[in-house]
C-alpha cells in the first residue's frame, strides 16, 4: 500500500469516528433536553448540558450570509485533506481526521437544520465559555494542538516523497 493510500485510510477512519461521536451526541442531547431550558449539571456548575441552536459561525459570531459558512468549511476541509495526504506523523493524521470530522459534523447540522446544535456549557459562575459541541471541540483542540506542535515541535512530519 502506498503511503498516500495509507494516509487516506487512516485519515478517513478518524473523520468517521469524529463524525459519529458528534452526530450521535447531538441526537441524544436533542432528544433528552428542552431547548434553551435551565442547564443540566454534569459536574456541578463547571460542566453543564444546555441545548442551544447556533445559526451563526464559531462562537456565535455572524459573518454575513450563511453561504459563507459552507464555503469556509469546505475550503478548510479540502486544504486539510491535501495536507493529510503528505503527513507522516500518525498523531497529526488523527488530529487532522478529528478536525475534518468536526467540520463535516457542523456542515451536516447546517444542511439538515439550518443551524448547529450546541450543548456543552463550561465555566465557573458567570465566567462561561461559549456553548459548543463535540465537533467544535475536535476542531478547536485539534487546531491548537497543530499550532503548538508546529511552533515548538520538530519539523520532520512531512514526507518529502509525497509533495
Amino acid at each position: 500500500m502506498t503511503p498516500r493510500r495509507a494516509n487516506i485510510r487512516y485519515l478517513l477512519l478518524f473523520v468517521i469516528i469524529a463524525l459519529i461521536v458528534d452526530q450521535v451526541s447531538k441526537i441524544l442531547v436533542a432528544n433528552a433536553l428542552v431547548p434553551f431550558a435551565q442547564p443540566t449539571k454534569v459536574i456541578g456548575d463547571i460542566l453543564r448540558l444546555k441545548l442551544t441552536f447556533n445559526p451563526y459561525g464559531v462562537f456565535g459570531i455572524s459573518f454575513g450570509s450563511s453561504v459563507l459558512y459552507y464555503i469556509i468549511s469546505f475550503v478548510g476541509i479540502i486544504v486539510l485533506i491535501y495536507v493529510g495526504l503528505s503527513v507522516v506523523d500518525k498523531t497529526n493524521l488523527i488530529v487532522l481526521g478529528f478536525i475534518i470530522g468536526g467540520a463535516f459534523g457542523n456542515i451536516i447540522d447546517r444542511i439538515r437544520l439550518n443551524y448547529v446544535i450546541d450543548f456543552i456549557d463550561m465555566g465557573v459562575g458567570n465566567f462561561r465559555w461559549f456553548t459548543y459541541n463535540f465537533a467544535d471541540a475536535f476542531i478547536t483542540v485539534g487546531a491548537v494542538y497543530l499550532l503548538i506542535k508546529e511552533s515548538f515541535g520538530k519539523k520532520d512530519g512531512v514526507n518529502p516523497d509525497l509533495k
